[in-house]
Protein backbone atom coordinates (compact mmCIF):
# COMPACT_ATOMS: atom_id res chain seq x y z
CA UNK A 1 0.00 0.00 0.00
CA UNK A 2 1.36 3.38 -0.99
CA UNK A 3 1.41 5.88 1.88
CA UNK A 4 0.39 9.40 0.92
CA UNK A 5 0.54 12.61 2.90
CA UNK A 6 -1.20 15.97 2.82
CA UNK A 7 0.86 19.04 1.95
CA UNK A 8 0.26 22.78 2.36
CA UNK A 9 2.55 24.98 0.27
CA UNK A 10 3.67 28.55 1.03
CA UNK A 11 0.75 29.97 -0.98
CA UNK A 12 -1.76 28.12 1.22
CA UNK A 13 -2.71 25.52 -1.38
CA UNK A 14 -3.68 22.17 0.15
CA UNK A 15 -2.76 19.01 -1.78
CA UNK A 16 -4.51 15.82 -0.74
CA UNK A 17 -5.11 12.41 -2.32
CA UNK A 18 -7.97 9.97 -1.80
CA UNK A 19 -5.98 7.60 0.45
CA UNK A 20 -4.16 9.45 3.24
CA UNK A 21 -1.89 7.70 5.74
CA UNK A 22 0.36 9.85 7.93
CA UNK A 23 2.36 9.20 11.08
CA UNK A 24 2.52 11.59 14.04
CA UNK A 25 5.73 13.26 12.82
CA UNK A 26 4.18 13.95 9.42
CA UNK A 27 1.04 15.36 11.07
CA UNK A 28 3.24 17.62 13.24
CA UNK A 29 5.14 18.83 10.16
CA UNK A 30 1.89 19.42 8.27
CA UNK A 31 0.55 21.79 10.93
CA UNK A 32 3.90 23.26 11.99
CA UNK A 33 3.65 22.04 15.59
CA UNK A 34 5.95 20.06 17.88
CA UNK A 35 5.92 16.26 17.71
CA UNK A 36 4.89 15.97 21.37
CA UNK A 37 1.95 18.35 20.83
CA UNK A 38 0.72 16.27 17.89
CA UNK A 39 1.20 13.04 19.84
CA UNK A 40 -0.70 14.40 22.85
CA UNK A 41 -3.59 15.52 20.60
CA UNK A 42 -3.71 12.17 18.78
CA UNK A 43 -3.76 10.20 22.04
CA UNK A 44 -6.52 12.43 23.48
CA UNK A 45 -8.62 11.99 20.32
CA UNK A 46 -8.09 8.20 20.44
CA UNK A 47 -9.10 8.05 24.11
CA UNK A 48 -12.25 10.06 23.45
CA UNK A 49 -13.22 7.67 20.65
CA UNK A 50 -13.65 10.40 18.03
CA UNK A 51 -11.13 8.88 15.62
CA UNK A 52 -8.61 6.07 15.58
CA UNK A 53 -5.58 4.92 13.68
CA UNK A 54 -4.81 2.24 11.14
CA UNK A 55 -3.34 -0.84 12.82
CA UNK A 56 -3.38 -2.81 9.56
CA UNK A 57 -0.02 -1.38 8.43
CA UNK A 58 1.95 -1.46 11.68
CA UNK A 59 1.69 -0.45 15.30
CA UNK A 60 3.71 0.20 18.43
CA UNK A 61 3.25 -2.02 21.49
CA UNK A 62 3.50 -0.23 24.84
CA UNK A 63 2.91 -2.72 27.67
CA UNK A 64 -0.64 -3.97 26.98
CA UNK A 65 -1.66 -1.22 24.56
CA UNK A 66 -1.09 -1.20 20.79
CA UNK A 67 -0.90 2.26 19.23
CA UNK A 68 -1.20 2.56 15.45
CA UNK A 69 1.68 4.20 13.61
CA UNK A 70 -0.42 5.64 10.77
CA UNK A 71 -3.57 7.73 10.80
CA UNK A 72 -6.16 8.58 8.17
CA UNK A 73 -7.98 11.74 7.19
CA UNK A 74 -10.45 11.54 10.09
CA UNK A 75 -7.64 11.83 12.65
CA UNK A 76 -5.86 14.57 10.71
CA UNK A 77 -9.07 16.64 10.57
CA UNK A 78 -9.65 16.11 14.30
CA UNK A 79 -6.10 17.25 15.09
CA UNK A 80 -6.56 20.30 12.84
CA UNK A 81 -9.48 21.43 15.00
CA UNK A 82 -7.53 20.87 18.25
CA UNK A 83 -4.32 22.78 17.49
CA UNK A 84 -3.74 26.46 16.82
CA UNK A 85 -1.22 27.21 14.09
CA UNK A 86 -1.17 29.06 10.78
CA UNK A 87 -1.15 25.86 8.73
CA UNK A 88 -3.91 24.31 10.84
CA UNK A 89 -6.01 27.42 10.14
CA UNK A 90 -5.37 27.07 6.39
CA UNK A 91 -6.36 23.40 6.55
CA UNK A 92 -9.54 24.18 8.55
CA UNK A 93 -10.55 26.80 5.98
CA UNK A 94 -9.91 24.28 3.19
CA UNK A 95 -12.09 21.71 4.98
CA UNK A 96 -14.92 24.21 5.45
CA UNK A 97 -14.66 25.32 1.81
CA UNK A 98 -14.98 21.71 0.66
CA UNK A 99 -17.81 20.92 3.10
CA UNK A 100 -19.92 24.00 2.36
CA UNK A 101 -20.31 24.63 -1.34
CA UNK A 102 -21.60 28.00 -2.58
CA UNK A 103 -23.91 26.48 -5.21
CA UNK A 104 -25.52 24.29 -2.57
CA UNK A 105 -26.21 27.30 -0.33
CA UNK A 106 -27.82 29.26 -3.19
CA UNK A 107 -30.05 26.31 -4.07
CA UNK A 108 -31.36 26.05 -0.52
CA UNK A 109 -32.09 29.77 -0.14
CA UNK A 110 -34.30 30.12 -3.25
CA UNK A 111 -37.00 27.61 -2.20
CA UNK A 112 -37.16 29.18 1.26
CA UNK A 113 -37.78 32.62 -0.21
CA UNK A 114 -40.53 31.26 -2.47
CA UNK A 115 -42.17 29.51 0.47
CA UNK A 116 -42.41 32.79 2.37
CA UNK A 117 -44.22 34.46 -0.54
CA UNK A 118 -47.02 31.88 -0.62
Amino acid sequence: MKKTIITINDNGIVTISDKVKMNISEIANLFGIFHQTAKRCVRAIEESGIAGGDCSMCGTVDELKVSPDYYGLDMIIAVAFRVQSAKAEIFRRWIMKKAIRNDMMATLVVPLQNALLN
